[in-house]
């Protein structure tokens, strides 16, 4: 069996996803993640996404591919923002999702008695002080992983890590690392609508805007439920800008 890793550059948004379909569908390694009685066959890679100039945009302006299957994307990105945590935060535990990737961002908490850390509110400081010294650090990040109890779920949070690094002048550099990736339904909207919660809350105010997003999956799979709807997907065309 042999592995598949891949590195893609796109400067559109959409064309980026189709190439990641097109990749993975013809090189993937065939795998069954999950356990028990969860078994999921996928067609499976590891793969980092560099996205820059228009794809940039398109994502600010919540763009989707014309044959993305996931269309709420506003219900979802409100999912990032504090009014939705503070309502969330509420509700009594079991009516709660396994984890909420904006409270274990702003209301990192690893053991119920390890105070409360909003790592938002730190990676906006950060900023500022990278722009004030008017250095790039990469050591200013945010995480999601609660150790040891995440590695005994069975839904622990995709998304693990999300740097910011200062790029002169007034540019950002934002790399997202996820240990899981469903690449058909969930790639899309999870950039934007964390693009969205960055910009709002950690790079505008800072009066900064994105340079790149560098996305890095450990698995970004496609399941075998989605194959054949994954392989009638096709690119856009682009502007001339673009190429």
């Amino acid at each position: 069996m042999k592995l598949f890793a891949h590195l893609i550059e796109e400067r559109n948004f959409h064309n980026a996803w189709a190439k990641a379909i097109h990749a993975v569908l013809s090189k993937g390694t065939d795998l069954v993640i999950g356990g028990g009685d969860e078994r999921k066959p996928i067609k499976d890679s590891c793969m980092l996404i560099s996205l820059t100039g228009n794809a940039i945009k398109q994502i600010e302006a919540r763009e989707l591919h014309p044959q993305y299957p996931f269309r709420r994307i506003e219900e979802y990105c409100n999912e990032f923002t504090r009014p939705f945590l503070e309502e969330y935060s509420s509700k009594p535990v079991n009516e709660r999702f396994s984890y909420l990737y904006f409270e274990r961002l702003a209301q990192y908490q690893p053991t119920s008695s390890s105070n409360s850390s909003d790592q938002i509110t730190l990676l906006k400081n950060a900023l500022a002080d990278q722009i004030k010294e008017n250095i790039t650090s990469n050591r200013f990040q945010a995480i999601t992983w609660y150790v040891p109890s995440d590695i005994q779920q069975s839904s622990p949070p995709c998304l693990q890590r999300i740097q910011i690094r200062y790029i002169p002048e007034n540019k950002v550099d934002v790399h997202l690392t996820w240990r899981s990736r469903d690449l058909f339904t969930a790639w899309q909207p999870n950039i934007v609508c964390i693009t969205e919660m960055l910009n709002r809350e950690v790079i505008k105010p800072n009066n900064c805007q994105i340079l790149r997003i560098i996305d890095y999956s450990d698995s970004l799979h496609i399941y075998a439920r989605d194959l054949e709807d994954a392989k009638t997907v096709k690119f856009v065309p682009v502007s001339p800008q673009e190429i």
